[in-house]
C-alpha cells in the first residue's frame, strides 16, 4: 500500500534519492531542460500567434484590400512592365457590384513627413482616407470625431492624429486638449478634429505616427486632382462570397485600365479572412512542431531518469529481496519505485516550468513594448502575452506527471521480478 501521508515513507524516498546526490541532480537536469524548452517555446509560439491573428482583426468581417503594381503580362496591345494607378472612378464602379456593403479608398501617402505644432517639429507619416475607408480599416476614436462626407466634399483642412502623435504633443493622454489645435504639414495647416487608435486590419498605411486627412483634401493639395487611389478597400455583406466579389472587382478594374485579369502582380488583392486562416494554419504547424521538439527533449530527460532508476533497483536488490522475504507484496515494491521516480521527475519538471514562466514574464516586460513600439496598452487590451496559457500549462504538467510514472514503470517491473532467495544469496 502506498502511504502518501506517512512521513517515514517520504523520508525513505528522499534518503534513497539522496544517497548519490550528484547522480540525482545531473539526471534531473535533462528533465529540467526539457520542461524549460517545452514551456518556453509553447508560450512564445502561442503568444506570437496571438499577436499576429489579433492584429488581423475580426475574422467575421469580410474585408479585402486592393492595390496595384507594375504589369507583368501583355494585354490587348499594352506591354508588360507598365506602371498604372487606380482612379477614383474605379471606386464608383466597385460600389455598384452586388454584395458589397462598403467600399472606400486611401489616396496620397508620405512616409517621411514633418509636422509642426506649437513651434515644435515631429516626424510623421500622413495619408488621405475617405469616410468609408476609416470603417474598413477599423479606425477607433479616442477623442473627437471621424472624418465625414462633408469634410471630403468641401476639402476641409482637418485631420486625425494617431494616439502616439497626440501623446507626443501633449505629454500625457488627455486627448481632448489636442482637439482644435493647428498643425502644419508641408506648410499647410490642418485643424485636429480627432485622435484615433491604430487600425487593426494589418494591411493599410496607418503607423503609430500617421496623420489622416480627407482623401479629397490631400489629393487636391498635392495636385492629384482627386484621381489616383493608392489602395481600395471593400467590405462584403454578411453572407457574401468574397472570392466572387474579388473576381468581380478584378474584372471591373481590369476592363477600365486595360490590365489582364490574370495578372495577379499588377492587381493585388488581400483577403483578411483568407490570410487569417493561412496564418492560423501556419502557427498551428509551428505549435505542433514545438510540442514535438519540446516533448522529445523532455522524453530524453525521462529516459535518463529511467536509466538511473534501473541502476538504483540493481543496487538495492538485496534490500528488495529482504522486503520480499519479510512479506512485502508487489504493490508496495512497485509503489516505492514509482514514488521515487515520480518525485525526482516532478521536482525537476516543476523547476523547469518555474524557470520558463519567469523568463516568459521577463519577455512580456521587455519584448512586448518593442513589438508594439512601446504601446503596451494595446497588447493588454488585446489580451496578448508571451506567457503560456493556464490550460496549456496544466496539460504540460500532466505530460510531466505521466512521464514521471513512465520513468518508473520499467524499474518497478524489474524490482518485482527480483527473487527474494536469489537476492539474499548475492554478496
Amino acid at each position: 500500500m502506498i502511504r502518501i501521508f506517512d512521513i517515514e515513507w517520504w523520508r525513505e524516498i528522499f534518503q534513497s534519492l539522496g544517497r548519490n546526490k550528484k547522480r540525482s541532480i545531473f539526471t534531473s537536469l535533462g528533465v529540467i531542460w526539457g520542461t524549460f524548452m517545452l514551456v518556453l517555446l509553447l508560450g512564445a509560439g502561442m503568444g506570437i500567434s496571438g499577436i499576429v491573428t489579433k492584429q488581423l482583426g475580426d475574422s467575421s468581417q469580410k474585408i479585402s484590400f486592393i492595390s496595384t503594381d507594375v504589369t507583368s503580362i501583355s494585354y490587348k496591345g499594352m506591354p508588360a512592365g507598365r506602371w498604372w494607378d487606380m482612379q477614383y472612378r474605379d471606386l464608383e464602379e466597385i460600389k455598384k457590384i452586388p454584395g458589397i456593403k462598403l467600399a472606400g479608398a486611401a489616396g496620397y501617402s508620405n512616409w517621411g513627413g514633418k509636422m509642426v505644432c506649437d513651434g515644435i517639429s515631429y516626424d510623421i507619416s500622413y495619408t488621405g482616407y475617405d469616410a468609408a475607408f476609416q470603417e474598413i480599416d477599423k479606425i477607433g476614436m479616442l477623442a473627437g470625431r471621424l472624418l465625414n462626407d462633408i469634410d471630403m466634399d468641401m476639402r476641409r483642412k482637418v485631420c486625425l492624429l494617431s494616439k502616439r502623435t497626440a501623446e507626443n504633443i501633449l505629454g500625457d493622454n488627455d486627448y481632448q486638449r489636442v482637439l482644435g489645435k493647428k498643425v502644419g504639414i508641408d506648410g499647410i495647416y490642418y485643424t485636429v478634429v480627432g485622435v484615433y487608435e491604430k487600425g487593426q486590419s494589418g494591411f493599410t498605411f496607418t503607423s503609430p505616427h500617421t496623420v489622416i486627412a480627407p482623401y479629397s483634401t490631400v489629393d487636391y493639395l498635392h495636385n492629384k486632382g482627386r484621381s489616383e487611389i493608392m489602395m481600395l478597400g471593400i467590405m462584403g455583406e454578411r453572407y457574401a462570397d468574397m472570392k466572387a466579389l474579388e473576381s468581380a472587382c478584378r474584372m471591373v478594374i481590369s476592363e477600365i485600365h486595360t490590365v489582364s485579369p490574370e495578372d495577379d502582380k499588377a492587381l493585388m488583392i488581400f483577403n483578411t479572412e483568407e490570410l487569417r486562416r493561412m496564418v492560423e494554419g501556419l502557427f498551428s504547424g509551428v505549435i505542433f512542431l514545438t510540442w514535438f521538439v519540446g516533448a522529445g527533449t523532455l522524453l530524453a530527460g525521462i529516459i535518463g531518469i529511467t536509466n538511473i532508476m534501473l541502476i538504483i533497483v540493481r543496487e538495492r536488490r538485496q534490500e528488495i529481496g529482504v522486503r520480499r522475504a519479510l512479506g512485502a507484496n508487489p504493490v508496495e515494491i512497485v509503489g516505492q519505485i514509482l514514488a521515487e521516480s515520480s518525485v525526482l521527475t516532478l521536482l525537476a519538471g516543476i523547476l523547469g516550468m518555474t524557470a520558463a514562466l519567469l523568463v516568459q514574464g521577463l519577455l512580456d516586460k521587455v519584448l512586448l513594448p518593442v513589438i508594439f513600439e512601446e504601446d503596451i496598452d494595446m497588447a493588454y487590451n488585446l489580451g496578448i502575452s508571451l506567457q503560456l496559457p493556464f490550460g496549456t500549462a496544466l496539460l504540460a504538467f500532466g505530460i510531466i506527471f505521466a512521464g514521471s510514472l513512465a520513468a518508473g514503470a520499467l524499474p518497478a517491473y524489474k524490482a518485482i521480478k527480483i527473487s527474494a532467495v536469489d537476492a539474499l544469496r548475492e554478496e
